[in-house]
Order: C-alpha cells, then sequence, then structure tokens
C-alpha cells in the first residue's frame, strides 16, 4: 500500500472527526500545547474517475507539554484545506487514521 506519510511521521489517532459545509472538525489528544499548526490534512491523489476523497491527518509537530492528556478539538476550514466543500456532496470519504479512545 502506497501512503504519503514518511517513516519518521505516523498517522495521528483520532478520537473524532466531523464534516459540514465550512469545515472539518477533528478531536485529538493533546497533553497541553496541541494546536491545529502541528497538523496536516493530506489528500493523497486517488484512481482517476473514482470520487472517494482520501484523508490522512499527520502531526507534524510532537505536543512536549505534560498536563493530563486530554481531547481537543481543531477546525480546518475547507479553505485553508483547498477543497470544494461541493465535492464533499458527491465524494465519499476515506479516513487512513485509526479512532480511539482516552484511556
Amino acid at each position: 500500500m502506497d501512503t504519503s506519510v514518511s517513516r519518521k511521521e505516523e498517522l495521528e489517532r483520532l478520537h473524532g472527526i466531523r464534516f459540514d459545509e465550512k469545515s472539518l472538525t477533528l478531536w485529538v489528544k493533546s497533553t497541553g500545547c496541541t494546536k491545529k499548526e502541528d497538523f496536516e490534512v493530506r489528500m493523497p491523489k486517488g484512481a482517476p474517475g473514482r470520487s472517494t476523497l482520501a484523508l490522512e491527518i499527520v502531526r507534524v509537530n510532537p505536543d512536549f507539554c505534560r498536563t493530563t492528556p486530554h481531547v481537543v478539538e481543531l477546525n480546518f476550514s475547507w479553505d485553508e484545506l483547498g477543497l470544494d466543500p461541493q465535492l464533499l456532496k458527491t465524494a465519499s470519504v476515506r479516513v487512513a487514521n485509526t479512532f480511539g479512545i482516552l484511556r
């Protein structure tokens, strides 16, 4: 399986995801210093003629703070991601990340 994530980077474990007409909302683990600039939302090229949008959410800057782990909400507008929100009305979306619960 070909992926755009390099060996040093890992797909972030997500605690939730939501799509709406204005934005993509993610819930991720933080230990106090997580911000949306710490992430890249990548969209690898799909097969021609397919209407599937593949997403990979990668943490590019680690959170080295030491507070009790908790879940934070991050919002990305479709403009920020360079996507036409109309695409989401017709495409199926595949998220490569795993999902988990905070223990």
